[in-house]
């Protein structure tokens, strides 16, 4: 075929703003051509993208756009070679008259390797495979496809790598709660998030796509982004909350050798330090290196409380040849730390007025059998592209965890004279295993004038906690929250032993087709899933031949679908609705060991999204109506049975803006409109005593539940002569809220400021930042959860954050 009608074929293309390099190579996947470049010169060089159906030359012309780069098609039309201009030729045309070939030519993607320093221009890439915007168009883990997030009628928020670095976010909950809408802190004793006013009270939290149940003590050591998928998930990832879910993204390897030194310290007697080593592991760079260490240890704002934490995670990727490639991820972590669970009352109408600091646990127990957990984790992914535009991949991961915890509950307390009744629920110590694994088929074709990118898969999780758990709930002291008494001699075995187990197993298989017509201007996304549950726990615990005894399985099943469609109106604007439904079993059975109805969820969502400044600033706003029903509580007229709420609805409206206005000015704001409440409730209730029963009453708010907050942050990267300076602040806030299901308090709003300043330099041929951080400038005291009069998330007073990190 002659050049001239390689280069007129009309395909669709859809490759964002970023490196050259990169899209250079999904000019090549897309048109099936061969592309060679230098590598030493594209590197520099970035393109605002091509979207839409173009010819391969039309294409070409878009991404060189700029550059001072042109191409030369062969004689075959079989491969591509981008040449450099010389002064005075028209650029980026469809011939090659004139331009001088680059010199010594390499295939294939630019490696990753730091350039000049963090937020140096608009987009840039900076050491470790940061990159500054706060923007990202694309969230591959958490919608298995790498369809960009404009063209996906979902609501997806991504917080990126250079988010947590600029705001030195240590855990996960502090990257989430300031940079996306819609998500708020849970209340437990594991790691829990609401997203849309729903959590799951076994987590919602995946990493690299796989299920982590039971995850707690988060961190971001390792992770390159935070992807929160809004709305239900079940449709790819099954069972779960209707309101989303949490998506951890690991780092990967790179290729150019890269290696980061950072010490943190803070306020509370705090020091963090962490290392990041990653590069090629043979000449051929087939196989890859990273490594992520931390060693943490802090005291806290709250009495008697300390906290350490090591932290190990290897990752190899091997990439024999150019169409397979596998990641294989190790985790270790040793934690000890003493047990600081949400223990605050409610007096009267709002929470106790005493001080955040105040420790209402027992020392002498808690201090002198600290908590420690224990978690050995090993997973990969690997994808095989047989065909092009056709991949298979696979997902596998296993993980252990020892632990030994106490925490503390409240039995009562007077309102009077402040004197509390605790408890201590003690653990000497348990395992638990987890196993998660899928398969997913991707790939693309076209019917006539339809072009369709579909999705198969199967996935399966399991997970069981051993019979031989024993717990004891212990009565011990009270404690006088106005004027404490600590180190009482106190027993925590002195309660009846208790032996419990749990096991689940899912297993779903899915499919999905994503249909792009009329111009690459529609999409209508179609889809489904199937699921089967088995659910298992023991009903009698006293002792551990009772407890296997009277184990129950419960099984389930259900079908997901979602219908979706996007309409673009203009490349850089689209329009999107979309209806699905979740599926969630509830553990459990009522007292008759009948089992409960599944959990269902159901959302209608329609929105709004652009990419703004050249694709720099995303924008998405949305509007939401989930209603969850068969919601599980506890009997208060019998705690060994189990009733369902009829229903819970969150109805409301969320704006997320993210990225970088110009090349000095990044910014991150979000507000959330939602009102979260029991629409069909217990048929039965008591008035005078719904505060201690805590029955969900048709028409009362859900616990915790603000109806407006957001935040934003603005950061400034300087030039000239003030070059290497960042400067950064933001501010969140909230309103009031009822603090418990019964509505019988209120937890005030609040606002806090924070504020960051760097100097990033060159020493000795070394990357040097400086940088400190101030969080809650104006140490307002607040809570910023609640689920009970007796637990109320206390806020961290004013905080410092100093940190010196060396690259090379």
């Amino acid at each position: 075929m002659p050049q001239k009608e390689i280069a007129e074929i009309v395909r669709s293309y859809d490759i964002p703003a970023g490196p050259i390099s990169t899209a250079l190579n999904s000019v090549a996947d897309a048109s099936g051509v061969r592309i060679v470049y230098d590598s030493r010169l594209t590197r520099s060089y970035r393109t605002r993208g091509v979207s839409g159906s173009h010819s391969l030359a039309a294409a070409l012309s878009e991404v060189l756009s700029g550059t001072g780069l042109s191409y030369e098609l062969s004689p075959n039309g079989k491969s591509v070679l981008i040449v450099l201009a010389q002064a005075g030729d028209t650029r980026n045309d469809a011939s090659a008259g004139g331009a001088t070939p680059l010199p010594t030519i390499d295939i294939g993607s630019e490696p990753n390797r730091p350039t000049s320093r963090p937020g140096s221009g608009a987009g840039s890439q900076g050491p470790g495979d940061r990159h500054t915007g706060y923007n990202a168009v694309r969230a591959p883990s958490t919608l298995k496809t790498d369809t960009p997030l404009l063209k996906t009628p979902i609501a997806v928020e991504v917080v990126t790598r250079q988010t947590m670095d600029d705001q030195q976010a240590i855990s996960v909950n502090d990257a989430l709660l300031s940079n996306v809408s819609g998500v708020t802190q849970g209340i437990s004793g594991i790691e829990l998030f609401k997203v849309r006013g729903f959590y799951n009270t076994v987590g919602n939290v995946y990493k690299n796509g796989l299920m982590e149940y039971r995850l707690r003590n988060l961190d971001t050591t390792n992770l390159q982004a935070i992807e929160v998928l809004k709305g239900p998930a079940a449709m790819l990832f099954g069972r779960g909350e209707p309101g989303g879910i949490i998506n951890l993204v690991v780092k990967r390897p790179l290729e150019t050798p890269y290696y980061s030194l950072q010490q943190q310290v803070k306020s509370f007697g705090g020091t963090r330090t962490t290392l990041d080593a990653t590069g090629p592991l043979n000449d051929e760079k087939s196989v890859l290196y990273r490594f992520n260490g931390e060693f943490y240890s802090t005291d806290s704002y709250r009495n008697f409380v300390t906290d350490r934490n090591l932290f190990i995670a290897p990752t190899i990727t091997i990439r024999p040849v150019e169409q397979f490639k596998m990641n294989i991820d190790f985790e270790y972590q040793n934690k000890t730390y003493v047990d600081d669970y949400p223990t605050f009352p409610a007096i009267g109408g709002a929470p106790a007025n005493i001080p955040v600091s105040r420790y209402l646990g027992e020392p002498s127990i808690m201090k002198s059998t600290p908590n420690h957990f224990e978690r050995k984790r090993i997973a990969y992914d690997a994808t095989y592209e047989f065909l092009p535009g056709w991949s298979l991949t696979n997902r596998l991961s296993y993980y252990h965890i020892d632990t030994n915890n106490e925490n503390l509950s409240i039995l009562g307390i007077n309102q009077a004279t402040g004197v509390m009744n605790r408890v201590v629920n003690f653990l000497p110590g348990y395992g638990e295993d987890s196993f998660g694994a899928n398969v997913d088929l991707k790939g693309r074709f076209t019917t006539g004038p339809i072009e369709h990118s579909v999705l198969f898969g199967y996935d399966y999780f399991g997970t069981y906690l051993p019979v031989n758990i024993t717990y004891f709930f212990s009565p011990i002291s009270t404690i006088n929250i106005y004027a404490p008494t600590y180190w009482l001699p106190e027993n925590p075995y002195r309660g009846t032993a208790s032996y419990g187990a749990a096991g689940q197993k899912w297993t779903g298989v899915y499919g999905q087709d994503m249909l792009s017509f009329f111009d690459d201007s529609v999409h209508v996304l179609l889809g489904g899933r199937y699921d089967w549950t088995e659910t298992g726990s023991n009903k009698i615990g006293t002792s551990d031949y009772a407890a296997r005894a009277s184990y129950v399985n419960v099984y389930s099943n259900a079908f997901s679908p979602r219908v979706g469609v996007v309409y673009q109106p203009l490349p850089w604007l689209s329009l999107f609705g979309d209806f699905t439904q979740s599926f969630g079993a509830n553990n459990g059975t009522t007292q008759n060991l009948a089992p409960l109805a599944p959990q269902k969820g159901e959302q209608y969502e329609a929105g709004v999204k652009a990419e703004l400044l050249d694709k720099r600033l995303s924008l998405t706003m949305a509007y939401f109506d989930i209603v969850k029903s068969n919601v599980p509580y506890t009997d208060p007229t019998n705690t060994r049975n189990t009733l369902l709420i009829g229903k819970a609805r969150s109805q409301g409206f969320e704006f997320d803006l993210t990225g970088r206005i110009d090349d000095n000015w990044s910014v991150i704001a979000n507000y959330t409109h939602d009102d979260v409440r029991t629409v069909e409730g217990s048929p039965s209730y008591n008035p005078l005593t719904l505060i201690t029963t805590q029955l969900a009453v048709t028409g009362k708010k859900l616990a915790g539940s603000p109806r407006n907050y957001g935040n934003l942050w603005i950061k400034y990267d300087a030039d000239g002569a003030f070059r290497g300076l960042g400067l950064g602040a933001g501010v969140s806030v909230s309103e009031s809220y009822l603090g418990d299901n019964a509505n019988s308090f209120v937890v005030p709003g609040y606002a806090i400021v924070n504020g960051m300043i760097s100097y990033t330099t060159q020493i000795a041929g070394l990357t040097v930042t400086g940088q400190l951080n101030v969080k809650n400038i104006g140490d307002a005291r607040y809570f910023p959860a609640s689920y009970d009069r007796y637990t109320i998330q206390t806020g961290t007073p004013r905080t410092f954050l100093g940190s010196l990190r060396v690259e090379f």
